[in-house]
């Protein structure tokens, strides 16, 4: 097991980093605007997976493998990019409907958020970064894996999803098909500028 300070400290951390409003915060936050907070929550949860993939490789030592398989990466990080811009043009073009009309796909959700995140290298820098400063990873057995995983099942929908509440709450709000015609190529908007975001970064 990990040294409960050293589990703080690391949790601290990566609640710092997952706060920040970078391109998951603000396509799960554009899915709640768009389809209401129950169609960020699969979002949310492809987020924690694809997060779960990266520290794992940096957990179990595959730098290297990471390294050697840039280009499986880059697929992926270009698949998630071309998705998200697909989106976006969807919801810029969406006819006005009902606030209550179910949400888009959820598979969708969670696949799309999954591979932008899987496909990050920033995220993937960030746990080579942190998780060998913190956790004695030559000493990580299974249960000290479990509690990373654990934070990670525990932060990101947590922080991910108050962000996407409060979204859902300006969606309420808006009740005009003016506004709802303006709020969904604003979620259009936002989501393709994630998808350019990561494509840059």
């Amino acid at each position: 097991m990990i040294p409960l300070h050293n589990l703080f400290i690391y949790a601290g951390i990566y609640a710092f980093v997952i706060a920040l409003p970078g391109p998951n915060v603000i396509a799960i936050a554009a899915r709640a605007l768009a389809g209401g907070f129950r169609a960020a929550i699969p979002a949310a949860l492809g987020t924690a997976l694809g997060d779960i993939v990266l520290m794992s490789f940096s957990a179990f030592g595959l730098e290297l493998v990471a390294n050697t398989s840039a280009n499986v990466f880059f697929a992926v990080k270009v698949a998630g990019v071309a998705y998200l811009l697909w989106l976006g043009y969807k919801y810029w073009t969406a006819p006005v409907t009902p606030l209550d009309t179910p949400a888009r796909s959820a598979a969708s959700g969670f696949f799309s958020q999954l591979a932008v995140t899987a496909g990050n290298p920033k995220g993937m820098a960030f746990f080579f970064a942190l998780l060998p400063t913190v956790v004695d990873l030559t000493r990580l057995n299974v249960f000290g894996y479990l509690e990373l995983v654990a934070a990670t099942l525990i932060l990101i929908p947590a922080i991910t999803l108050t962000y996407a509440a409060l979204a859902d709450r300006a969606r309420v709000v808006l009740a005009s098909e003016t506004a709802r015609r303006r709020l969904n190529k604003g979620a259009g908007a936002i989501i393709t500028a994630a998808a350019l975001a990561i494509a840059v970064g």
